[in-house]
């Protein structure tokens, strides 16, 4: 992999990260992330007369997606609601690519080598620790919450992964798709408290500008170097944004961060990590 691209990937997890942290701000985690894709429309808005017109057969896979990313979006922000960031994160962002597997091996017949079956091993570990990390207590709904969100993630993962690599036209597809995308979840997030949403437009623009440009840069340098090196790096890379959601968790929210939560944290990295080198 070119240097370029590893730290460009790299940027892309912190980013991510970053605008995720941003949504559990506000004490209105669905209003948060309608700001933020308020601020993505309109960018992707003024951006779409300098990129083509999506072909035919990319329509599908653009509509396909559009749904996915909006049930992503939903349960991220139950999980948020219902559980902390430092540990809905980095279950959704591990539960992912467990389900891919799991998809492969269900609808596709796929065989698993030793190094995956260790690297499901491992997640699935990395989030049993995280999960019991309050001892004595049982699983909040978030952590259920979280786990599904991966679920929503595997699958557009798998959908524009495939879009960009088959079809191409990468700007035309992430133009069109962060435009309708924010133009959904704006309407959404509007319709849950139209008066709150408004308020929090004019007290909180800074979440909208920040984790607006922190999202659509980061699925935008992560599309780009799926094209410039194989998927599987690039996808092992983006989850190091479990590591720096970890620190964020920490510093932002001043949630505690034991040594067990480390610990869960980096097994999750390298079960990834393993899963997409494999």
């Amino acid at each position: 992999m070119p240097l370029e691209v590893f730290f460009a990937v790299l940027l892309a997890a912190a980013l991510h990260a970053g605008w995720n942290a941003l949504v559990k701000i506000n004490t209105e985690p669905i209003i948060a992330m309608g700001l933020i894709m308020v601020c993505i429309s309109i960018v992707a808005l003024v951006l779409i007369p300098f990129v083509d017109f999506p072909p035919a057969q990319m329509w599908p896979w653009l509509i396909g997606t559009l749904g996915l990313h909006f049930g992503y979006k939903v349960f991220l922000v139950k999980a948020y609601t219902q559980g902390d960031f430092g540990q809905v994160y980095p279950i959704a962002r591990g539960s992912g690519p467990v389900w891919v597997l799991l998809a492969s091996l269900v609808f596709f017949g796929a065989e698993f080598t030793r190094i995956q079956i260790v690297a499901v091993l491992l997640i699935t570990s990395g989030v049993a620790i995280l999960a019991r990390f309050k001892r004595g207590k049982p699983l909040t709904a978030g952590f259920y919450y979280a786990v599904v969100t991966g679920l929503w993630i595997a699958g557009y993962t798998m959908v524009d992964g495939y879009t960009v690599n088959q079809i191409g036209h990468l700007n035309s597809f992430v133009v069109w798709m962060f435009f309708l995308d924010g133009m959904i979840a704006t309407v959404w997030a509007y319709r849950y408290n139209p008066k709150v949403f408004v308020v929090s437009l004019t007290q909180h623009w800074f979440v909208a500008i920040g984790g607006g440009a922190m999202s659509m840069a980061s699925y935008w340098i992560c599309l780009w170097a799926m094209t410039q090196a194989p998927v599987a790096i690039v996808a092992a890379l983006r989850e190091t944004s479990v590591l720096f959601g970890a620190l964020l968790s920490t510093y932002m929210f001043k949630e505690t961060l034991g040594r067990s939560r480390w610990i869960s944290a980096a097994v999750i990295c390298s079960g990834l990590v393993l899963i997409k080198l494999a």
